[in-house]
């Protein structure tokens, strides 16, 4: 379904595509669509994972007022995922405790930077989820990916009933601006932390999203 979001979105954003472009874009769809449904997570498991998640929110306690924010999020989110495993509902409970989790770790990367324990940008650059080696390209490269995971996130609040948590696209919009400007003033370690927890929201918005799907 992930798929899905992306093309959907892509064919939104960009000008009309040349006429032997739509049956390839209908195709893709349909593919992704026609994909039997992933298996629904075991009870247990997400019950761990929730009570994980409270574990490491409650080690790591917010300080700032930005921090417990991003906190109170957590816990609504955690919440829903009670719920919504009670009444039997386990994929919509893995997907709200990936958003719980998701809206955790930016506390992370704010108290990284605030006590300025920033790690230093690994051989492979900027943030978190690549591998291969690379230099400076790669972090406007990062950054680029990003801008579009962001673009995204207009489409996947969209998909949530409301209210829906416009105030996590406006963190994760301010992380990656403060992102922008550590990458321009050469503070690459700041750069990927901001960048890190831009990244995350995205990625809570898109599980909301999916666990708004019937």
């Amino acid at each position: 379904m992930r798929m899905v979001f992306i093309l959907l979105l892509r064919s939104k954003m960009r000008p009309a595509a040349a006429p032997t472009r739509l049956p390839i874009l209908l195709f893709a769809i349909s593919a992704a669509v026609a994909q039997p449904p992933p298996p629904k997570p075991d009870t247990k498991a997400v019950e761990r994972r929730i009570e994980d998640i409270r574990n490491r929110l409650e080690r790591n306690s917010p300080t700032t007022p930005q921090q417990k924010e991003l906190a109170t999020f957590v816990q609504k989110y955690l919440e829903e995922a009670g719920r919504a495993l009670n009444n039997g509902k386990r994929s919509q409970a893995q997907q709200l405790a990936d958003a719980a989790d998701a809206c955790r770790r930016p506390i992370d990367h704010l108290q990284h930077i605030a006590a300025g324990q920033a790690p230093p940008r690994p051989p492979g650059g900027p943030p978190g989820r690549r591998g291969p080696p690379g230099k400076g390209e790669d972090a406007q490269d990062q950054l680029r990916q990003i801008y579009f995971r962001l673009r995204l996130c207009d489409f996947f609040l969209q998909q949530i009933p409301p209210p829906a948590p416009t105030r996590l696209l406006e963190l994760a919009r301010g992380f990656y601006e403060q992102a922008v400007k550590a990458e321009q003033a050469n503070n690459g370690a700041m750069a990927d932390e901001y960048a890190k927890a831009s990244d995350d929201l995205t990625h809570a918005l898109e599980s909301l999203a999916q666990a708004a799907l019937p």
